[in-house]
């Protein structure tokens, strides 16, 4: 007997020393917590934002973190950035908390439902997630976007074992409840009404209080986002990025038309980079759409400078820049695709006026003189009695080449360097010796008789 109860006592004695050494493993696993706030007049939701989400979350599982906690402070952002934020953090094989330090609307409602639990400060709220295209003047936004949207969030509250009908509420303006929310508005619960219809599961002031409540005992880490994440938020904002494209094309194009290298040509290269390399940075895409972009550039401009008439290189050209600014703009495959196509035409549209633009005001441009838009006036070198094609004056002749004032003709069966007085001369049209300076023969189209 005396024998059972020592060996109850060993077993006893073991457990107690295991349980005090997992104790002590758990205390040295860190809690990751996260600040996913707005930069002021700058950031939102956006893709500089899913880089860093990405970042911190490959951090807490390289440091094998107890839980990662998210806290949230935003008006909300982009629709893409939010589902691929989402993703991230309600696939992530460790656990995740929310606190909404102040607000989560829009975006924010999908990134704290996204997490397993979610507190909220007392004077904070969570709602109003009605997905928009960036039309600010578009008083309904599209139904099916709405559908698609209002599918991810119940199916998503489902999964977190929480009340879908609630979150449906916050994003399609149909939805119903009685008591809480009438047909035509947007759901925003403040913090009280928040815990009451558990859409959250408790209310805390401070940090420490969302550690207490969770019962979590380790060392914290507050992770920050880089100055490269910075950046890319920054450059991906909604605001800046048509501002980056125009700065390129309008520099790019202005560089083209006017001869050597100066401060255009640096405003379009720098702003090509910022624009490719911010989305690089935020893992929103490869270097194939830059690579698209300067393909699409450099054949234009072989098209306009080098090869005569407009034909494959240009066109080919325009359809390398359109599929780099598709790869660009497009948001996801289902969401805003009429808007994506919208945003490329117009920006499109914009690249021919600022090239319509450069071209006559800058009449003294290369591209101006080769597409025969303004007269060649030569100084006078000899005078024509003494040319040696003085014989050639008043003959009527044939346009070999096209004259964009210059090309060939042909006299008798010869061939002659020849230019017009400006105009544009087809080849095959009848031309006349109008004048011979020194060694120049200067044609004009020849009337109809």
């Amino acid at each position: 007997m005396d024998n059972f109860f020592g060996k109850v006592l060993i077993v006893f004695f073991i457990l107690i020393i295991l349980l005090a050494v997992s104790s002590s493993a758990l205390a040295e696993q860190p809690i990751i917590w996260v600040p996913l706030k707005d930069i002021p007049d700058v950031g939102a939701v956006e893709w500089g934002l899913a880089s860093f989400v990405k970042r911190a979350l490959e951090e807490a599982q390289r440091r094998d973190a107890q839980a990662v906690i998210f806290e949230i402070d935003t008006f909300g952002g982009r629709v893409d950035a939010m589902l691929f934020i989402k993703d991230l953090i309600f696939k992530a094989p460790i656990k995740t908390v929310a606190f909404v330090n102040s607000k989560a609307w829009s975006a924010g409602v999908f990134i704290a439902l996204s997490c397993e639990k979610i507190f909220i400060t007392p004077d904070g709220s969570i709602g109003a997630s009605e997905p928009r295209s960036g039309q600010e003047d578009v008083e309904k936004p599209d139904p099916k976007t709405v559908s698609a949207i209002r599918a991810q969030i119940e199916a998503l509250a489902q999964a977190r074992e929480r009340d879908p009908t609630i979150f449906a509420a916050m994003v399609d303006r149909n939805v119903e409840i009685e008591g809480l929310k009438e047909k035509g508005a947007l759901l925003t619960l403040p913090a009280y009404l928040a815990l009451q219809h558990k859409a959250v599961d408790g209310i805390a002031r401070t940090q420490k209080e969302v550690l207490e409540q969770l019962g979590f005992d380790g060392p914290l880490i507050s992770l920050t986002p880089s100055w490269s994440e910075l950046l890319a938020r920054f450059l991906t904002h909604p605001a800046i990025v048509p501002l980056l494209l125009l700065l390129a094309f309008g520099g790019i194009f202005l560089e083209i038309m006017t001869p050597g290298f100066g401060i255009p040509g640096a405003v379009g290269i720098t702003a090509t980079a910022l624009f490719f390399g911010g989305r690089y940075v935020a893992g929103l895409s490869g270097w194939e759409p830059l690579i698209l972009f300067i393909a699409g550039i450099t054949l234009l401009a072989i098209e306009i400078l080098v090869i005569p008439g407009f034909g494959i290189v240009g066109v080919s050209g325009i359809v390398a820049l359109v599929m780099s600014l598709y790869l660009v703009l497009r948001t996801t495959r289902i969401l805003f695709r009429g808007t994506v196509i919208l945003e490329m035409l117009l920006y499109l549209a914009i690249m021919g006026v600022i090239f319509l633009v450069g071209l006559f005001f800058l009449p003294k441009n290369p591209i101006w003189s080769r597409l025969g838009l303004q007269e060649k006036v030569s100084p006078p070198e000899k005078n024509q009695e003494t040319s040696p094609y003085r014989a050639l004056l008043g003959q009527v002749g044939t346009a070999k080449t096209i004259l964009r004032p210059a090309g060939v003709i042909e006299i008798d069966g010869k061939s002659y360097d020849a230019i017009s007085r400006g105009e544009f001369i087809r080849a095959g049209e009848k031309v006349v010796v109008d004048e011979v300076r020194g060694n120049k023969i200067i044609v004009i189209r020849k009337k109809e008789d």
